[in-house]
């Protein structure tokens, strides 16, 4: 008993190289996706850091800690969404849409949706400036802008009728 499994892990050790190659080799397609979750995690991390260094709010290991369940809830959600959206869903949802692996990369937005409302709250929280407002603001004055240029360039006022 004792030399077979020392047979084994002898052999696991020969080739864990070849697994941790295997494993890596079918997470490649959603490599992306992964690192999206991951960067946005940390950047919501960074961000409520911000705030309650800001708010003098005390930080606590344990408090930080949970980024570390969070990362590893979220990334292994994605890749067990990938199993089933790889072996059982994909043929099934590519005859209705064209998109390849739907599902997750529809979990994987829901998911990166959830932490940048996450920044948003902490950023607000800190500098009383709502992100998703600014961007609006900064969209319709970009198309009052486009508006503007389209009036130079077909010689009329923006404001009023053909010159």
């Amino acid at each position: 008993m004792k030399n077979q499994l020392t047979i084994l892990l002898n052999t696991m050790q020969a080739n864990w190289v070849k697994l941790i190659a295997m494993l890596w080799a079918f997470l490649i397609p959603i490599s992306g996706l992964l690192f999206l979750v991951g960067f946005v995690i940390l950047l919501d991390t960074v961000t409520g850091i911000w705030k309650s260094y800001k708010n003098k709010v005390k930080i606590t290991s344990r408090g930080l800690s949970a980024i570390i369940s969070k990362i590893l809830l979220y990334e292994v959600t994605v890749v067990l969404f990938y199993m089933i959206d790889s072996f059982i869903l994909n043929n099934i949802v590519l005859q209705f849409f064209s998109v390849e692996l739907l599902l997750t990369k529809v979990l994987a937005l829901i998911l990166v949706s959830i932490e940048v409302m996450s920044i948003n709250e902490n950023y607000r929280a800190v500098k009383g400036l709502d992100l998703w407002q600014a961007m609006k603001n900064l969209f319709s004055r970009a198309k009052e802008i486009k508006k503007d240029i389209d009036g130079i360039r077909h010689n009329q006022d923006s404001t009023g009728p053909t010159i």
